[in-house]
């Protein structure tokens, strides 16, 4: 019964829509679009050029930090590495290894 309902309301609600297509409230203006202003100048309105583009992002923020698999059991350090090797042949050969370090 409850999946009937969920999905009967999903059907009346239908899908989001997307902020591109939602309606905007404009923000008044003391003169018209299109009309003169007291010097005689027409008011032309307008969105910025840069409104439409994203900022960029902050390179030293958001750049992708190495994964690294470590961790310690007891005094031993243990990490899964993956690592590419080469053959004699020329082809490369893909390796999973588990390093494990002891303290001396």
């Amino acid at each position: 019964m409850r999946l009937t309902m969920m999905m009967a309301m999903q059907a009346v609600a239908g899908p989001p829509l997307p902020a591109e297509l939602r309606a905007v409230r404009p923000t008044p203006v003391a003169t018209p679009c299109g009309e003169p202003d007291n010097r005689g100048d027409i008011v032309v309105c307008g969105r910025a050029r840069a409104a439409d583009r994203l900022p960029r992002l902050d390179e030293g923020r958001y750049a992708g930090k190495p994964v690294r698999a470590t961790t310690r059991i007891g005094n031993v350090g243990v990490a899964a590495v993956a690592e590419q090797g080469t053959l004699p042949n020329g082809q490369t050969s893909p390796r999973a290894m588990l390093r494990l370090k002891l303290p001396f």
